[in-house]
């Protein structure tokens, strides 16, 4: 809802990726959406449990028992009744979106669809009650999400987010940090030129054009120097607006995250 990450955690790649995952009571009223990595039955329970709801990609190691299954339409398959997950596979039409309830340590609506040219159904878990929130929304939600994968783009492309010369943990941890607030103050300075100037920006570009306006700003703040700082801003301003503008915002209102209505929340 703001547009840029709110609380980042770093840990070794050795370490669950779930350990890291906020308290189900705390995901009351709010909707958590995450990859693959963050599927935990008994977690997801407990969200349930704590009132909050959840769409997560499933994992196909599981098997709990299909106990209903729905077209996109809703209306019920039968053969889709009392069946393994795994012998889902061999039922799903291409392109097609099936709708299920399924039984096991924990129940939940399992969704599945079968994009053309991919050689596995992809499926995602969810509590959203089917009635309010179709298939085809759920997956439709599930998009946002991809909005992370592009932060981490903009972290290693355009923030050195990638490989540093030292072996000293405590430097590295530095570094790691630096480039993780970099990104955060491109962001944040971002989002307030389109507050003042009403341009959509594309955060991908704001990151990418780093040379144009990010340096000497950081170098006139730094020395506080307000006279040129003033002049600077505005260059900045002036620069982000035309160069950093969305290519297609109403296109993105139709097909993209701003279909939603999302607007980042400046405070």
């Amino acid at each position: 809802m703001k547009g840029y990450p709110e609380q980042v955690s770093i840990s070794p790649d050795s370490q669950a990726e779930y350990d890291f995952l906020p308290d189900a009571d705390a995901l009351a009223g709010r909707l958590l959406l995450a990859d693959r990595g963050y599927f935990k039955l008994s977690y997801l329970d407990e969200i349930d449990q704590a009132g909050g709801a959840y769409v997560v990609r499933a994992k196909t190691t599981v098997n709990p028992m299909v106990v209903a299954g729905f077209n996109k339409a809703g209306k019920p398959l039968k053969r889709f009744q009392k069946i393994k997950q795994k012998a889902v596979k061999k039922h799903i039409r291409r392109s097609g979106i099936v709708d299920m309830d399924v039984e096991g340590k924990t129940n939940y609506r399992l969704i599945t669809s079968w994009p053309e040219g991919k050689d596995e159904p992809t499926y995602w878990a969810t509590n959203l009650d089917r009635e309010q929130f179709s298939a085809e929304k759920v997956m439709k939600l599930y998009q946002l999400r991809w909005q992370i994968e592009l932060l981490f783009k903009e972290w290693k492309s355009y923030c050195n987010l990638q490989k540093f010369n030292t072996r000293k943990a405590t430097m590295m941890e530095g570094l790691v940090w630096s480039s993780l607030l970099s990104l955060l103050v491109k962001l944040r300075i971002g989002l307030s030129v389109q507050q003042l100037t009403d341009v959509e920006l594309s955060t991908f570009m704001v990151a990418k054009n780093t040379q144009g306006w990010f340096y000497p700003l950081m170098e006139l703040i730094t020395q506080n120097i307000i006279s040129k700082l003033k002049k600077t801003w505005k260059s900045t301003i002036h620069f982000l607006s035309k160069y950093a503008k969305r290519a297609h915002p109403d296109r993105d209102k139709k097909t993209g995250r701003l279909q939603y209505g999302l607007k980042p929340i400046i405070s």
